[in-house]
């Protein structure tokens, strides 16, 4: 096996655990993205901005690891077989916690489990994409979606008129959730 292919992905991890430290924290880049979001939206408020920058550095963690995955898989497609995607996502996932691990020894950073999460869905995303193609796993993921809206809505729902609580938009989004899972399974159908 040759190591040039490998040299990326490390590289890549590398420069991940250089963006784990301290000079990264939520505090150092706020005072560059901030202002930056403050030229782009005078009308929002501090809160609002807070939040912009909040969901970029989310949005930061799956693009991160997305690319990793995708380094991953790349090195190891001159081995070829089904542990190829594994293996790239299973060296993704691992060094997601490490890297967590890492911020959490940090003096500014935190360790989150959620940031786990959000790295190992970055990969597991890009993966599925090496694999599967966009439009199989647009596919895929569409019908994963509607079906967690529809069997997560109708259990909320349920639980929310047992309780007495106000269901107030859930009576709307879950029938719809319903009609346009329907609506997705007929046109498969058709399109078999």
């Amino acid at each position: 096996m040759r190591v040039v292919p490998f040299l990326l992905p490390v590289a890549w991890m590398g420069f991940i655990f250089w963006l784990s430290t301290g000079s990264f924290s939520a505090e150092e880049t706020g005072g560059l993205i901030l202002p930056l979001l403050r030229a782009l939206f005078p009308w929002a408020s501090l809160p609002q901005l807070e939040f912009l920058h909040w969901l970029g550095r989310k949005a930061a963690h799956v693009v991160e690891y997305a690319v990793l995955a995708g380094l991953w898989h790349r090195a190891f497609s001159r081995g070829g077989g089904a542990a190829r995607p594994l293996s790239a996502f299973a060296l993704t996932a691992g060094y997601a916690i490490v890297d967590e691990l890492h911020q959490g020894w940090t003096g500014s950073r935190g360790a989150h489990a959620l940031d786990v999460v959000l790295d190992a869905a970055g990969g597991g995303a890009a993966l599925l994409l090496a694999t599967w193609g966009w439009r199989r796993a647009a596919e895929r993921l569409t019908g994963a979606l509607l079906w967690f809206a529809t069997v997560g809505g109708s259990l909320l729902l349920a639980v929310m008129l047992v309780a007495g609580a106000p269901v107030r938009w859930l009576v709307v989004s879950v029938p719809l959730a319903w009609l346009a899972l329907w609506a997705w399974r007929r046109q498969r159908r058709l399109e078999r």
